[in-house]
């Protein structure tokens, strides 16, 4: 399944009743996130590690997302907000409910991506080339074409910005099962126990 903003929207959304957060510009403001992080993340997240494969070949790989712990990302948000002089309760529930729609929507996001010099086999990869700075930008640019824009909604968006990007930066892992063609004799197949792997999201 893709990263979708009206899924992600949704679970974010359900978490904030649950713990009862609410209010007239709630639904524009998640759904704003919604479709500004997905756009983000899909568009520049760069998927890079190695696989242990037969080859030489050539191959595909397909994984997805783990790693990733709500409570974790919520928290490096309230960090990042708190340098910016505000906290609350509330507050606090907001970044907990979007933490909650990124990250189980980022479990169902599938990583696919080209095996270089090998074919069947399993690796490991992780996610680079987010910025937060960049997401904070769409995201503002989406809540600013809802009229959504406030005196501190600059430093809200900063702070999920930066909890979302650095806790996928820092502790996202991608398994990859890796499928392809090797070589068969004289040439192969032989084991190639580092062969890159670049992809991105879909």
């Amino acid at each position: 399944m893709p990263l979708i903003p009206t899924a992600l929207s949704a679970q974010a959304k359900a978490k904030a009743a649950s713990v009862t957060v609410s209010g007239q510009k709630l639904p524009g403001i998640v759904d704003s996130i919604a479709s500004a992080v997905s756009a983000y993340v899909l568009g520049s997240a760069q998927v890079q590690g190695t696989n242990v494969v037969l080859g030489p070949g050539s191959g595909t790989f397909t994984g997805r997302i783990s790693g990733l712990s709500v409570s974790t990302m919520s928290n490096l948000m309230r960090i990042s907000a708190a340098t910016a002089g505000f906290s609350g309760r509330d507050l606090g529930k907001l970044f907990d409910s979007i933490a909650f729609g990124v990250v189980q929507s980022l479990r169902q996001t599938i990583a696919q991506g080209t095996v270089i010099g090998g074919g069947p086999g399993s690796g490991q990869s992780r996610i680079y080339a987010l910025v937060p700075k960049a997401m904070q930008a769409q995201i503002m640019a989406a809540l600013a074409g809802r009229t959504l824009i406030g005196s501190k909604t600059s430093d809200l968006i900063k702070a999920i910005s930066f909890g979302i990007c650095n806790h996928i930066l820092q502790n996202a892992t991608i398994i990859t099962t890796c499928i392809g063609v090797a070589a068969g004799p004289p040439v192969g197949p032989i084991t190639i126990p580092a062969a890159p792997g670049t992809g991105k999201l879909v």
